[in-house]
This record gives C-alpha cells, structure tokens and sequence, in this order.
C-alpha cells in the first residue's frame, strides 16, 4: 500500500479547532475526490510531548494527512486528477505542507474487536543517525526493530511506513528539506497501556537498538478523522 503524507503547519492567526474544521469540511471534499484513492484521514496533533531522548526532527507539525492508493500510478493520476485544487486551497489554511510518499506495512495488525473504538494514537517521525544510509536504516528498522516491536506490552497495533520519496513544492526533495525516513506508528487501548509500554524493559530494548540507526525523532499524539471516499466502504 502506498501510503501519502502530507505533513501540514497551519496559518498562525488560526486557532486548532478553526483548523481542524477548515481542513474537514473544506478541504476535506477536495482530497476525497481523486481519483483511485482508497482512504483518507486526518490526523491532528493532540500533544507534542517528547517521549524518547533525542533531538526532535527540524520540522514542526500541526497535522498530517494519509491518503491510500495501491500503488505508484495509481497515486500519480489521483494527484493529476485534481488539477491543481489541492494544493490551491492548502494556501488557505497552512503555511507549509512538505509530503512524503511511504510504502506502509503492519507488525501487529489491529485486532477485529479493536476497529471502530476509539484509541490512542502515538507517532514518531524517524530521521536517520549521523553516517547511516537509508538502506542501512531500512534494513535495521524492518528486520530487527520489527521484531523487537512485536514484544512491545499493551501495544494494540504497530505499523511501519517507510520513506520511498519526498517532495517541497511539488518537486522531488533530498532527505535533508524532509529529514525522516521512517514513521512508526503505535495504537493503545488506553494512555494507561501508553506509560506501561514506555516504562517496560521491552521498550527500552527496542530503543537501544534504535541507537544503531536512529537519529532525530520526534514523538506525537493524534486524533484522527477518516473522511469517506465516494465508493469506498471501509471497515469501522
């Protein structure tokens, strides 16, 4: 699955909620409508707490956007399919978008009983440390790392997006205007099963061996809103 990022500042005059509403109900439409899109949600800071020791990535986030497609093309012409209303209305309501293209994988899937109920979702948006590759950092992440995150206690779902493209102002960008490579995303039951996860030696494991290849990170919750895809019906 092809997973498209967009990572969105929001206008300084505009509050939270009046951005949260803007980027819902008139933006939303707009993104909704292209073409061979699978799914779409908006994902909204909650908190910005720094929860592992290391230096945040150099970009700061009020939001980010995931839209699904099956694969490279099929995301080309969803893109092309708008002519340009997208990124003609982003001026409306954000500073700064920069996008990142990722190929999605599940560690742990979402349980069925767990769909539809409300969770806490926390994010890390990964950097590469200092003299490691992206294929150094893709391999440690996908095989070792992965494993580690299987044993992880109270996690209810894990997945693992990895970075296959960049782009600023609709051009291809190095890793150093978007510097992540990788963004790992945990579901929780409960913030209760969050701090008990943190706090476990499964946790800091996983996080010792993060140090060989993890550079930047910064952490984040979220509250997500899906929005319907005409023709599309997805599980709750």
């Amino acid at each position: 699955m092809i997973n498209r990022c967009g990572l969105i500042r929001k206008k300084a005059d505009m509050s939270m909620e009046e951005f949260r509403d803007f980027w819902f109900y008139n933006h939303g439409p707009i993104g909704a409508s292209m073409k061979n899109l699978k799914h779409y949600a908006q994902h909204l800071v909650l908190d910005r707490q720094q929860r592992l020791p290391a230096p945040r990535v150099d970009y700061e986030m009020d939001g980010y956007s995931e839209l699904w497609f099956d694969d490279i093309r099929d995301m080309e012409e969803g893109v092309a399919s708008l002519k340009g209303a997208g990124t003609a209305d982003l001026a409306n309501f954000t500073e700064e978008t920069r996008l990142l293209v990722f190929v999605k994988r599940f560690v742990t899937p979402l349980p069925e009983e767990l769909k539809g109920q409300k969770l806490v979702k926390y994010v890390a948006f990964m950097g590469r440390g200092e003299g490691v590759s992206a294929e150094r950092f893709h391999r440690c992440w996908l095989e070792k790392y992965a494993e580690a995150a299987k044993a992880l206690p109270g996690v209810a779902a894990c997945a693992q997006n990895i970075v296959i493209d960049r782009l600023v102002a609709g051009q291809h960008a190095t890793y150093e205007a978007v510097p992540v490579e990788g963004m790992e995303e945990l579901w929780f039951r409960s913030m209760e099963d969050l701090e008990r996860c943190f706090a476990s030696e499964e946790f800091a494991a996983a996080q010792e061996l993060a140090k060989g290849f993890a550079g930047p990170v910064s952490t984040y919750l979220f509250e997500t809103a899906k929005y319907p895809v005409p023709g599309i019906v997805e599980e709750e």
